[in-house]
């Protein structure tokens, strides 16, 4: 071959290389459909830049998330209808919900509130030595607001469940210092990482009488009590439920401060201009043995609900759902706590669930989340949550995290050591009927 022929050999050689190499580079910069180029953020394990993950919206439509114990406790009970009519929201098939909530990024939560409702039993020996642990200082670094609802009762009677005894409600203000100390000790961690401190929460307190409580909602009881069909039938008491008339007292008391408490945050965010992001309405007779972080959906996995999409239960006394706690958005939140009262009498004009409409799991579970789940938010259970009911004469009721549902973790033999690790010091059992108690 001559060296001319040698020469043209390889100018060949060398363009057919850089050919390729060219169609290679193009290759991985392929344009998508409306001309803008694939973030890799979408593979599974990857994590988005800074600003893409920043220019997004924190309230987005999510997609389905799996609920778990929940459906299946529904299937169990026959609840699988819904009273709420609403057609799902349209869902990204591309990424779960679960995938979207345990994305790693930057995570700036916005303003929270914590709103505790009900009668503070066994307030300062037992319930508020377990918000200190368990719910202040799990989020203090967010610097939630305060709000609190509470009935100003002396004593309180025997009841079904119940032994009564007496009550100092003022016992409930304490919170305010507890809230304070929290915060200034989040400050000080802050300020020895040189980390800008947070700004000092608010906080306030409304209470009602009995009378008080019987001016607003009178009319509304006798009416649950006493609303007949054409067969005589009761038409909202729970009868099928085997309740006492106190039952339903109870739970529209309750219904009444979980209502007020949420309103008293919502005058405050009107009054000051300030838009609450997140929100958790808990009780005020209960021990918490567990952590509770308002943003995080798995305590085992820390999982964080970057999007601000899930509302959370917890995952015992599911009948067929636990009513007793929730948190999550700000608007899934407030259907929760003060469309009770106007969603009910659309549950009973549907009359679909006869002897039971006004049961208060199956009605949230049937009218009330579905409203909820209707603006696009998810229901998820936290299974690492627990908290037990206390009683007026410091008993605390230990079956709680272990009846329709159990808490991630615990062991039933196990049961007074999860409430002495809570409480710090010891309680002894007792038994009484099918409850096993601890006096604390």
């Amino acid at each position: 071959m001559s060296l001319r022929n040698l020469k043209r050999l390889e100018l060949l050689l060398l363009f057919g290389f850089l050919y390729s190499f060219s169609v290679l580079v193009i290759s991985s910069f392929q344009h998508d459909e409306g001309g803008n180029y694939h973030s890799d953020s979408h593979i599974r394990g990857a994590l988005p830049s800074k600003s893409e993950f920043v220019s997004k919206p924190r309230r987005r439509t999510p997609t389905k998330v799996d609920n778990g114990d929940v459906s299946a406790e529904m299937k169990t009970n026959g609840m699988s209808s819904r009273d709420d009519d609403s057609t799902e929201s349209s869902q990204d098939e591309s990424e779960s919900s679960e995938e979207q909530a345990t994305r790693r990024g930057p995570f700036t939560p916005g303003r929270c509130a914590l709103c505790f409702f009900g009668l503070p039993r066994s307030y300062e020996s037992v319930v508020l030595p377990t918000i200190e642990k368990n719910i202040l200082r799990p989020n203090a670094k967010y610097g939630c607001d305060v709000f609190v609802h509470f009935f100003d009762q002396k004593s309180e009677p025997a009841g079904r469940r119940n032994d009564g005894g007496r009550i100092d409600s003022s016992d409930i203000y304490h919170l305010e210092a507890s809230v304070r100390k929290a915060h200034d000790d989040v400050n000080n961690d802050r300020e020895n990482e040189n980390q800008p401190s947070i700004p000092s929460p608010f906080i306030q307190f409304v209470n009602d009488t009995d009378d008080t409580f019987m001016t607003v909602r009178k009319h509304q009881l006798d009416k649950y009590h006493n609303s007949r069909n054409e067969r005589g039938n009761q038409i909202y008491f729970p009868w099928k439920s085997h309740w006492h008339n106190s039952s339903m007292d109870n739970m529209i008391k309750q219904w009444h401060s979980v209502n007020a408490s949420f309103s008293l945050m919502e005058s405050y965010a009107q009054s000051h201009s300030v838009e609450y992001e997140r929100v958790a309405m808990l009780r005020s007779d209960v021990l918490y043995a567990t952590p509770i972080d308002i943003y995080v959906l798995d305590n085992l996995n820390k999982t964080i609900d970057y999007n601000n999409s899930h509302f959370v239960l917890p995952p015992f006394c599911q009948h067929p759902v636990n009513d007793r706690m929730i948190y999550g958005p700000t608007e899934a939140v407030r259907i929760w706590a003060t469309q009770r009262f106007a969603l009910i009498e659309r549950r009973v004009r549907q009359a679909r669930d006869e002897g039971h409409e006004m049961h208060s799991e199956r009605f949230l579970d049937a009218t009330v989340l579905p409203r909820m789940e209707s603006l696009g938010y998810h229901r998820h259970i936290n299974r690492d949550i627990c908290f037990m009911r206390t009683r007026a004469n410091g008993v605390v009721i230990l079956n709680d995290c272990f009846s329709a549902g159990v808490t991630r973790g615990l062991v039933w033999r196990h049961r007074l050591r999860i409430i002495n690790r809570a409480l710090g010091r010891r309680c002894s059992e007792e038994i009484t009927g099918s409850d096993y108690q601890a006096k604390c």
